[in-house]
């Protein structure tokens, strides 16, 4: 391809006219010299004579045709269009083109090379959001008298548009032409910028058209339009590999139409008026109200503008309430940026600094089932269910997910066991806490709710059979041990399980408790009244049993002047606390009645009360503290 095909020429490209005359500099295509006034055209031959002389050449020529058709009775064949064989450069040899296999050769038909004369501006149009940073960038050919196609997709986002040329030159746009069903934009170039290009007309069917590249040097080629689609203001075609680059198409040295490489696949030739004639209908401003104001891809870019300057809290709560919109695109059209797997790996990002930060409470408020259904985003969904019952409790982060879940049909096989482990872990977690807390009650419902919801979670299974160890129950732990087949990897914990159910048996007759070895607080969970659970901390070094206000509240027991006040010493000082009688004490289904104890709140922990020695010496005790079994043999 010659360079002479296509040239990106700037307004400063013009070649001055001297006059032979005065020596005077004057515009490019002048007639006249602007100083004195001679013709600055070249003298014309005397045609008079070479009229009368091919006007007789003629007459001279029909006669012998005619004559010569007489004599020879021919009769010329009607109907058949007279072809000029003109010739047009081979097809440009493009480096970045892999043919896999040969494709047989259609006759192309001929096509005039676009003149060496032609000029095609070429300038770069910079798209910029409501922050002022540049989103994208584009060069884009000049044509008729300030016209440039900008594919909608790159322009989606942009608040400001502004078009470059050379160092001088740049300007906004403004204004331009648009159809809802193009997926191509005609826009102008404001008046008094004077940038001129290959005038814009139509594409016509029946023409032979020709491409340009406007990024790789080279000769023009025969271009075939494939089964144009009318769009709008333009047509839409489908083009072959080798032009996969910026382009222009002509048609007798007109512009007809545009390529735009990766950016907007195809071809888009025009189908509106002749560019003369053409004047802008719509605002850029007006472009991104119908096409980008008040969306959920817009809301997305302001989240992005906040910059590092906003705290993760903040940028998070913008991204996430972008999902309380509705999306104005077509997938196909949302800029990469925009599209809602890298949002929300720009968001997972945020979450992780802002849990770091001690935040998981800030990042749980942030989130509701609306944002969480409309991201549909599994990981980002347990992200913020670890955060929710980090902060507000397992049970309110299992539910969240759950509630999620449900709504998020269908799911990927890969987020299905996601959400699988995530459940087992929290539900593990959930069950672990409470035991080690001594609530066992708690800790058996939340093993209820495990297992209904992951029957086949051996993790959770086994822990259901530690419950029932260290509520004296080997029967009930023995049973549920023998439920499951367990692989390798557990076997040892299976193995431990069996031992300390055998240990139990042998214990028979006894109230177990065990505890943390090592440790010296040794919790346990008991039945009052046959009615009311309460959770006691077994304490040798008190004399009486005590509960708490709110228990005694929850039995009715009545509290008032009329009890008897008995003198306790607590690490704070003396304190006098009211006596009361407990109908029964059940532990380990061992029932002691009539069990005097003390009202007193515990600093620290309201909930929890004292197993004294008068509850205690109704048994033979022996504690093993290496391995955290307390025996309570009836006496």
């Amino acid at each position: 391809m010659d360079e002479n095909d296509i040239e990106i020429i700037t307004p400063e490209d013009e070649i001055p006219v001297i006059c032979p005359k005065c020596q005077t500099s004057n515009p490019e295509g002048s007639n006249f010299c602007l100083n004195c006034g001679l013709s600055l055209l070249p003298p014309r031959p005397n045609r008079a004579n070479w009229v009368w002389l091919t006007v007789c050449v003629l007459i001279f020529i029909g006669m012998l045709v005619y004559f010569f058709q007489r004599l020879s009775g021919y009769e010329p064949k009607k109907n058949i269009p007279q072809i000029s064989q003109l010739s047009f450069p081979a097809p440009r040899k493009k480096s970045t083109v892999t043919v896999k296999e040969k494709i047989p050769v259609k006759k192309e038909p001929v096509v005039r090379p676009v003149s060496e004369e032609i000029k095609i501006p070429v300038g770069l149009v910079v798209i910029k959001n409501i922050a002022g940073e540049v989103i994208n960038q584009l060069p884009v050919p000049v044509v008729g008298n300030g016209w440039v196609a900008l594919p909608k997709a790159f322009c989606l986002g942009g608040a400001e548009w502004n078009f470059k040329m050379g160092p001088d030159t740049e300007v906004t746009i403004v204004a331009g032409l648009y159809n809802e069903y193009d997926r191509v934009g005609l826009w102008r170039l404001p008046d008094g910028v004077t940038v001129q290009g290959p005038p814009l007309y139509p594409w016509a069917a029946d023409e032979p058209t020709t491409w340009l590249s406007i990024q790789s040097a080279g000769s023009p080629e025969p271009m075939q339009v494939n089964n144009p689609r009318e769009q709008g203001f333009f047509l839409e075609a489908g083009i072959s590999p080798q032009f996969d680059e910026m382009g222009v198409l002509m048609q007798n040295d007109r512009a007809v139409g545009w390529t735009f490489g990766d950016v907007t696949a195809g071809a888009f030739v025009w189908n509106g008026d002749e560019g003369a004639y053409l004047r802008p209908d719509i605002r850029v401003d007006d472009f991104y109200r119908i096409t980008f104001s008040n969306s959920r891809e817009e809301e997305f870019a302001k989240a992005y503008a906040m910059g590092e300057d906003y705290l993760e809290l903040e940028r998070l709560e913008a991204f996430a309430n972008g999902f309380r919109f509705e999306s104005k695109l077509d997938p196909a059209e949302i800029p990469a940026t925009l599209q809602i797997e890298n949002v929300i790996k720009s968001m997972q990002a945020l979450i992780d600094a802002a849990v770091k930060a001690g935040s998981a409470r800030q990042v749980a408020n942030l989130f509701d089932t609306q944002i969480l259904v409309e991201a549909g985003d599994v990981v980002l969904l347990i992200e913020v269910s670890r955060a929710t019952a980090q902060s507000y409790g397992f049970e309110d982060g299992i539910e969240l997910a759950e509630n999620v879940a449900a709504q998020l049909a269908p799911i990927k096989e890969q987020d299905s066991v996601r959400l699988a482990k995530f459940y087992s872990e929290l539900y593990q977690n959930w069950i672990v806490t409470l035991f080690n807390k001594g609530s066992l009650q708690s800790a058996r419902r939340a093993y209820r709710l495990g297992s209904r919801s992951l029957p086949d979670d051996l993790d959770i299974h086994l822990l259901g059979v530690q419950l029932a160890l260290a509520e004296n129950n080997w029967a009930e732990a023995e049973e549920l041990l023998a439920e499951k087949e367990y692989p390798a990897a557990l076997r040892d914990k299976v193995q431990n399980l069996r031992s300390q159910i055998a240990e139990l048996k042998a214990q028979e007759g006894k109230i177990v408790i065990n505890f943390a070895p090592g440790s010296r607080y040794i919790p346990v969970s008991a039945v009052l009244n046959q009615d009311t659970d309460q959770n006691f901390i077994v304490d040798t070094g008190a004399s009486m049993v005590t509960i708490p206000r709110s228990t005694a509240e929850f039995l009715n027991l009545a509290v008032d002047d009329r009890n008897p006040m008995r003198k306790v010493v607590t690490a704070g000082g003396v304190r006098y606390a009211p006596e009361v009688t407990l109908v029964s004490i059940t532990i380990g289904g061992w029932e002691i009645n009539d069990v005097k104890a003390l009202v007193l709140d515990i600093p620290d922990q309201p909930e929890l009360g004292l197993l004294g020695l008068n509850y205690l010496q109704n048994f033979r005790m022996d504690m093993n503290t290496e391995e955290g079994i307390l025996l309570l043999e009836p006496r």
